[in-house]
């Protein structure tokens, strides 16, 4: 067995929908970037467990995953930015203006945690 460290995030988009778009269509959209995540996962070590969750009524989208081997709290914000942004535009969303500046509009980030996994 071997130990990997864990840092699990929680970060909170504002979409920025066209007039006229759909709860279905916010859902939708979710589902397709939780697609996109899931087919990094495959491809990409360094990260699991994603989760995406979408509130039409407020207009956001959550997304969940644990970043792996990466102890640096900036650099695992950075990574799941990077991960969320790819699989948003994989996903065929857009993300005019995204420098790290624009911040999404919540992140928790957990402690690292220790994750036994077998060899």
């Amino acid at each position: 067995m071997s130990v990997r460290t864990a840092t699990q995030l929680s970060l909170q988009f504002r979409l920025g929908s066209v007039p006229g778009t759909t709860p279905a269509q916010v859902h939708a959209h979710g589902e397709a970037v939780m697609r996109e995540l899931l087919d990094l996962e495959r491809h990409n070590p360094d990260f699991t467990d994603s989760t995406v969750s979408t509130d039409a009524l407020e207009g956001t989208v959550t997304v969940e995953i644990l970043v792996l081997d990466e102890g640096d709290p900036l650099r695992v914000l950075h990574r799941a930015l990077d991960l969320v942004r790819t699989a948003i535009h994989a996903a065929g969303g857009a993300t005019p203006g995204w420098p790290v500046e624009d911040r999404p509009s919540r992140v928790n980030m957990a402690a690292a945690q220790d994750l036994v996994t077998a060899t």
